[in-house]
């Protein structure tokens, strides 16, 4: 009887220590088993998408996919559309302007509000208010704004300038600075 009950003793302390191990197996790994599938779903559909969409490039591809390689004809096709170099300059301007203008503000705005100034609760509210705001809400809001039939131009012309036009939205030399404008907007702070 002694043996059998010194037995089962042993036997629940082995139970007990292997549950314990798995515990602490699954406290160390428990994160890893968490975040493993987001990781995987991430993986698959940006990087593997990435790597079908250089795929694709090199193919005789239109607006559906054909599999048949081509090589570099797609790219030498874009290199030679006047409209490709047109994208070209406007992001440029655009990452040049965004990015000068952004800091320059948001470090003004750093400065005055690291200040002991009267106004600080209305700087702090123009400093974080558009970044509460999401993108939709905002491009909706600047489509309004420069849409010559209902924002500034419609406004001023209501209060009597005929002859004032603001339709940057609409003018093709000016569409790009519109944007930049949105974006610092947005962006600066």
């Amino acid at each position: 009887m002694c043996v059998e009950v010194v037995l089962v003793r042993r036997s629940l302390h082995v139970a007990f220590f292997s549950i314990f191990l798995m515990f602490k197996w699954l406290e160390k790994n428990l994160p890893k088993i968490v975040i493993a599938p987001s990781v995987g779903l991430i993986s698959w559909f940006v990087y593997g998408f990435i790597l079908w969409t250089l795929y694709i490039s090199f193919t005789k591809s239109k607006i559906l996919p054909k599999y048949e390689l081509w090589g570099v004809g797609q790219y030498i096709k874009l290199w030679n559309t006047h409209k490709w170099y047109i994208a070209i300059e406007n992001l440029l301007i655009f990452t040049v302007l965004f990015l000068t203008i952004c800091t320059i503000i948001g470090v003004l705005l750093a400065i005055f509000l690291d200040q002991k100034i009267r106004a600080e609760g209305f700087l702090r509210t123009i400093y974080l208010y558009p970044m509460a705001l999401s993108f939709i809400v905002t491009g909706t809001a600047w489509k309004w704004i420069l849409n010559p039939t209902l924002g500034i131009q419609k406004l001023f012309n209501d209060l009597g300038f005929e002859n004032f036009t603001f339709d940057w939205l609409v003018n093709r030399d000016m569409a790009i600075y519109t944007i930049v404008i949105a974006g610092v907007w947005q962006s600066s702070g």
